[in-house]
């Protein structure tokens, strides 16, 4: 399997791509902005994306969903029942998407949004922006805050594998890196 991950200055935000080694059906996670390096790279490595996950439905990691299912034929799936009018595959917590060789596990966690999850692929999150590098997503309110650090809790922290953190903005990490040195769940620690 190949693993790539994309950068793009017009959202400051990643978007993340596993194919086959030698072609074919991909997997495009938060695919916001599609410009022609992410073009490149999807088409120099004879990858086509079949399947898009959003981590949730804020713009920088949605914007051009519209553009990419002009050029692919694409299923969505999302918490949201559709994104940008376009109809989803809704995925709720604990589910496992059977993606071409890809088996992704689901974690719901609201917080930064009502609509943000989490994608499981063997020993890497991708997180959007429930926990980034040092940081967890930005809130509305203490009780957003509250729900958010839960669902980190309750669904990541928990895991006794190390796990490599992609987040939707950022550089990457791990969850045992972000348990010791995160200053938003270095608090949670009694």
């Amino acid at each position: 399997m190949r693993f790539f991950c994309h950068y793009s200055l017009a959202g400051y935000c990643n978007t993340f791509l596993l194919g086959p080694d030698r072609g074919g059906d991909a997997v495009l996670i938060d695919p916001g902005f599609l410009d022609t390096a992410l073009l490149q790279l999807i088409e120099k490595n004879s990858l086509y994306p079949r399947f898009i996950l959003v981590s949730h439905a804020h713009d920088a990691h949605i914007h051009d969903i519209k553009s990419i299912l002009k050029i692919y034929d694409a299923t969505l799936f999302a918490f949201s029942h559709s994104i940008q009018g376009f109809p989803t595959t809704a995925v709720r917590d604990g589910m496992k998407l059977e993606l071409g060789p890809f088996a992704i596990e689901v974690l719901e966690t609201p917080g930064h949004s009502g609509d943000s999850v989490v994608y499981r692929w063997h020993k890497m999150l991708f997180t959007g922006d429930t926990l980034t590098a040092g940081s967890i997503g930005t809130t509305n309110d203490a009780f957003s805050r509250e729900l958010l650090l839960s669902s980190i809790r309750e669904k990541m922290l928990g895991f006794k594998e190390e796990h490599y953190v992609f987040p939707g903005h950022g550089p990457p990490t791990t969850l045992d890196i972000e348990r010791r040195t995160n200053p938003d769940l270095i608090q949670e620690t009694p």
